[in-house]
């Protein structure tokens, strides 16, 4: 059933399961919640994903939240994924989240999971953050590094509406071959950041990439290579600043 999740609503257009706004938290810092799909999309919508996360399975999760932090100016969304899921925000990536207005989250459990799980549960990050906080949800991004990019990659393909610019660092998406998603026309309105760095084979690769994507129409594309960007390393606070702010563009 690989990449065979359709969700069946809009995860962000869910109706808040036994959270009334009142409830939503007003403080900062860094955070560890642990909950379940069954309590952020109800028992009714998550047994349909049974057989990918079961509705009463704990997820833990790593959320930081900038000291500037304001409901009144909603934050954007940055999910983070990584190979082994280890939520340690990356260095000086705090001021950059408090510059940028953003709120990071990350699953907080080691080993890999399966692609389809990976996927399915950045789409539930956003639907537990908007249950939290007040967001803006035309700001939820994704960063990717090592081989979470292809997880990432299905959640922009299938759920371009939600997730509106991502950036795969060191890593390959999805290769598309000759079928190009039915959702391109909404991919269209997103951004996508590529970044190489020191493995030369992974540039040339990652460069191939990003062609098939403008060949397939897609336009809203950043590639960079980072010479001493080492393999499994993520960007440094300018360099994040700098392609948060390339998603942030709107035309």
């Amino acid at each position: 059933m690989f990449y065979r999740i359709i969700l069946i609503i809009f995860i962000l257009s869910t109706p808040l399961i036994g959270y009334a706004q009142d409830d939503r938290l007003r403080t900062t810092g860094k955070f560890e919640f642990n909950t379940t799909s069954a309590e952020i999309l109800g028992e009714e919508y998550a047994i349909n994903y049974e057989e990918v996360l079961a509705p009463d399975e704990s997820i833990k999760w790593t959320v930081h939240v900038p000291e500037n932090y304001d409901p009144a100016y909603p934050p954007g969304l940055i999910v983070h994924i990584t190979e082994r899921n280890l939520a340690i925000l990356p260095f000086g990536w705090n001021t950059a989240l408090k510059e940028k207005n953003l709120i990071w989250i990350s699953l907080n459990k080691t080993g890999r999971l399966t692609p389809n799980k990976e996927m399915l549960l950045s789409v539930l990050s956003t639907a537990f953050i908007d249950i939290k906080y007040p967001i803006n949800t035309d700001r939820i991004y994704i960063s990717s590094i090592m081989e979470s990019c292809i997880s990432a990659s299905a959640a922009m393909q299938f759920y371009p509406t939600i997730f509106k610019g991502v950036i795969y660092t060191s890593c390959l998406p999805i290769n598309w071959k000759n079928d190009i998603p039915n959702t391109i026309e909404e991919m269209k309105n997103n951004r996508y950041v590529f970044i190489s760095g020191s493995d030369n084979n992974l540039e040339r690769e990652m460069r191939r990439m990003v062609r098939k994507y403008e060949n397939s129409g897609l336009e809203k594309i950043q590639y960079m290579n980072i010479p001493q960007l080492a393999y499994g390393k993520n960007l440094n606070r300018r360099r994040l600043i700098e392609f948060i702010e390339f998603l942030d563009t709107r035309d």
